[in-house]
């Protein structure tokens, strides 16, 4: 367990050298293949793999860097698992170019108090499926059925997706010494996607967050550049 968690901490501090110099890559005008070679030559030679969207394409949820250029008030979403000796981290940031629609604004509010309250639930022997549910019911209950459409979180370690997976009908229990992500996404279809995702060691008395890096929605707004 010391092992996974201190390499883990290692992959994730990596990973917040790569987030920054995405961040300094994320210009209007830019194309996502520049924010691609940026969030490479950040990794410094880790293996690692990601999901790299801008604009409209953020809904699709999974994909690979594209010649789109970025515009004014884009969604822009950099999904990162990256390898630290043997064992990987997985996290997830949703940044805005500028002003975000009020829409996708709203939805970026919901995920953050969303992710907190899931963030807030997580504890050995907890049923992986009722974290799922539980954030399935704090959205539907803000009339956003529907826009959740992938698990709520997972397991990481020798490989960046593993048991417990948290999904309705999962039937994984959480234990102590899992490290596990928080990873709660909404998506409008054609529109937008928002996602936010950190990593979780799961001990006797609860959760700890590995990677509390900055999310609100002021620390995500990055000013919108003339490319």
């Amino acid at each position: 367990m010391k092992e996974k968690r201190a390499e883990v901490i290692a992959a994730l501090r990596v990973a917040a050298k790569v987030y920054e110099a995405f961040k300094r890559a994320a210009k209007v005008g830019a194309s996502e293949r520049d924010l691609h070679a940026a969030v490479m030559l950040a990794a410094r030679g880790h293996s690692v793999n990601f999901d790299l969207l801008s604009g409209p394409r953020t809904a699709s949820i999974e994909g690979a860097a594209t010649e789109r250029a970025l515009e004014p008030g884009d969604p822009v979403l950099l999904d990162l698992c990256l390898k630290y000796g043997d064992h990987w981290c997985d996290v997830c940031r949703t940044y805005f170019l500028g002003e975000p629609d009020p829409s996708a604004k709203m939805a970026y509010e919901a995920v953050l108090e969303c992710f907190r309250l899931v963030a807030g639930l997580i504890k050995a022997d907890l049923c992986a499926k009722d974290v799922y549910l539980t954030a399935e019911r704090f959205f539907a209950e803000r009339g956003m059925t529907g826009w959740m459409r992938h698990h709520t979180g997972h397991g990481i370690g020798l490989t960046p997706f593993e048991a417990p997976i948290e999904v309705a009908d999962s039937s994984d229990v959480i234990r102590v010494g899992d490290v596990v992500t928080v990873e709660i996404g909404v998506y409008s279809t054609d529109a937008f996607g928002i996602r936010l995702e950190d990593d979780f060691c799961v001990t006797e008395n609860g959760a700890v967050n590995l990677w509390d890096y900055p999310k609100a929605l002021k620390d995500i707004t990055i000013g919108s550049f003339e490319g």
